[in-house]
């Protein structure tokens, strides 16, 4: 009885043995098809945990390009409606240069000139309420159809900035305040008051023929262009800080998924050497076991 006792505590042993091998050929078999050490966090606790600080901050990096993407949309229509703008008010200075000098012009030349200008006011409005996705780009942070309104000519944004975060402890501007741009509104002198009254009143005074507010007008337009001038430098300066935060970016990004490859992804001819391996001591196992059962059997009959 003894003797079949010991038998049978052996082949308990030889039956986990075989169970093992089974776990080793389809844990290896896993990896060669998923390509991955690491399929669930219980294949190594340890490394789960540091595949998971690397995923969170792969997360983290790839929100900040995002936002990086969203930002470059955003400061790129705003230089180029900016440059727009800058040609227009170069147009206009010409115009009122012209209808200055030229002591020839009729009637009808000072009434054409004044109408261009006036087209280009319409334009500058444009431009100033130039959007994206429907939000304003130089009324702040104001939810509003339009930075300006083009009846009151007036700002109907707010001092706000839109910015984006490009990582835990950087910021740029996209956003703009439309009156560092185009100035304040001044019914009481629109001359001096914001881009869209001083070029109405550029646009009277050419076709009143007033030499005086047109020489006015012009210094006026040198004024508009710096205003304009200043914020494209704003412009420049953040796209220039979105071009180094994408290196940034990419290099992080690069660098957390070399980690995540070598903590998670297998080396598939290591892989299938192992699974070689398991495969053939799995199967040393079962013909052992099978002898070892044949044994057994015929120990009991006798």
């Amino acid at each position: 009885m003894s003797v079949r006792i010991t038998d049978l505590g052996m082949m308990e042993s030889r039956m986990a043995w075989m169970r093992q091998g089974q776990s080793r050929v389809a844990a290896a078999e896993q990896e060669i098809a998923t390509g991955r050490r690491i399929n669930k966090p219980s294949d190594n606790p340890s490394e789960s945990a540091r595949l998971m600080r690397h995923d969170l901050r792969l997360q983290r990096v790839s929100q900040f390009a995002r936002n990086n993407d969203n930002a470059k949309l955003w400061v790129g229509t705003a230089d180029q409606a900016l440059q727009t703008g800058a040609n227009y008010l170069e147009r206009a200075r010409t115009l009122a240069v012209q209808a200055g000098n030229d002591t020839t012009l009729g009637a009808q030349e000072s009434r054409a000139i004044a109408a261009d200008v006036r087209s280009i006011a319409q334009g500058m409005m444009a431009m100033a309420n130039t959007k994206i996705s429907g939000r304003a780009i130089f009324a702040g942070t104001a939810d509003s159809d339009g930075a300006y309104d083009a009846t009151t000519l007036g700002y109907v944004g707010d001092s706000g900035q839109v910015t984006r975060a490009l990582d835990t402890d950087e910021t740029v501007v996209v956003g703009y305040h439309g009156p560092d741009i185009f100035g304040d509104v001044n019914p009481g002198d629109p001359m001096n008051g914001n881009v869209f009254e001083m070029l109405g009143a550029l646009a009277d005074a050419i076709e009143n023929g007033d030499n005086t507010q047109i020489r006015a007008g012009i210094e006026a337009v040198d004024t508009a262009m710096a205003r304009v001038g200043s914020v494209q430098g704003r412009v420049g300066a953040a796209s220039q800080q979105l071009d180094a935060a994408e290196t940034r970016q990419n290099a992080e990004k690069l660098n957390t998924e070399e980690h995540i490859s070598k903590i998670r992804d297998v080396d598939i001819a290591d892989a299938v050497i192992r699974l070689r391996s398991a495969e053939v001591s799995y199967e040393a196992t079962m013909s052992a076991t099978s002898r070892a059962l044949s044994r057994s059997l015929l120990d009991f009959i006798r």
